[in-house]
């Protein structure tokens, strides 16, 4: 039935919480990790579907490694948003009455959130709000996409890619900033360049792909190549094919060119419909 559905009509959260069997038995909640990474994957298989999966930081049994456990058991699984939250403790609920037993320390007033337990301290939790603040920005917006299959891969896994970045923002002091768009990409850069050995011009080359896949941009970033060489032939190509004003050709290294089209949009992502062109350059093909 759901397959069947239009794309984007339903959106699915998923609780998942912890992939710890220990802290799951402990909450009084009854799950097989292994049964819901197969009914998310079939769900994936039908390309309509938004998932978000959800984890929940400051729960009994689980200290700050085996939280970045559960993160990476989930990120590979690789939903439409990665919901990280932390432990509310409310007045008349079980984690309440177990505030002693698990040494719970919380905010005395709305929304009542976990400041450490037994298993994970202060400083552990404001770690993990670093990364709470990375993945909302770079994961869950779907804005990198491209980006991010290019760069955590080149990571220890994907939890060490985000607590890097949170602490990069940390130490820069851009955590306490509202930044706009371009500013992430600009910042993740920087980070590149000052923190890890990775091509910075290929990622930038990624950013400058995701960046297109949103809007047609009224700027073009410090870091996109010069398309000037390429005016010509794709003004040419543009009238040749009738491509609407809407419509964007980007010419990347390389030469390979690609046509962003916003009139055709994925359901799910927002992002626009591609597709290769072959430009012709002084009578050639390029």
């Amino acid at each position: 039935l759901i397959a069947s559905m239009r794309p984007g009509l339903i959106q699915l959260e998923i609780g998942i919480q912890s992939t710890n069997p220990e802290t799951i038995t402990e909450i009084r909640r009854k799950m097989n990790f292994e049964e819901v990474k197969r009914i998310v994957k079939r769900i994936q298989k039908t390309g309509n579907v938004h998932q978000h999966l959800d984890l929940i930081a400051g729960l009994p049994y689980e200290n700050y490694e085996r939280f970045a456990q559960s993160f990476r058991d989930v990120y590979a699984l690789h939903p439409e948003q990665l919901q990280l939250g932390f432990l509310k403790v409310l007045k008349g609920s079980y984690m309440h009455e177990k505030t002693r037993d698990y040494e719970l320390l919380y905010q005395d007033r709305p929304p009542f959130e976990v400041l450490s337990t037994r298993w994970l301290s202060y400083d552990d939790v404001i770690r993990l709000k670093g990364v709470e603040e990375m993945v909302e920005v770079y994961y869950n917006s779907g804005q990198f996409q491209n980006t991010l299959e290019y760069l955590v891969p080149q990571f220890e896994d994907a939890f060490i890619f985000y607590e890097k970045l949170g602490t990069f923002y940390e130490e820069k002091g851009y955590s306490e900033i509202s930044h706009s768009r371009m500013r992430r990409y600009e910042i993740l850069l920087e980070f590149l360049k000052e923190e890890t050995q990775i091509d910075a011009e290929t990622a930038a080359q990624y950013m400058l792909y995701d960046l297109y896949l949103r809007e047609r941009l009224k700027k073009r970033p410090s870091f996109a190549a010069d398309q000037k060489p390429y005016e010509s032939a794709v003004w040419a190509y543009r009238k040749e094919h009738r491509i609407s004003r809407t419509a964007h050709i980007e010419v990347f290294p390389g030469g390979k060119a690609i046509l962003f089209d916003y009139e055709n949009r994925n359901p799910l992502s927002n992002n626009a419909a591609t597709e290769n062109v072959v430009l012709r350059m002084d009578n050639e093909i390029e």
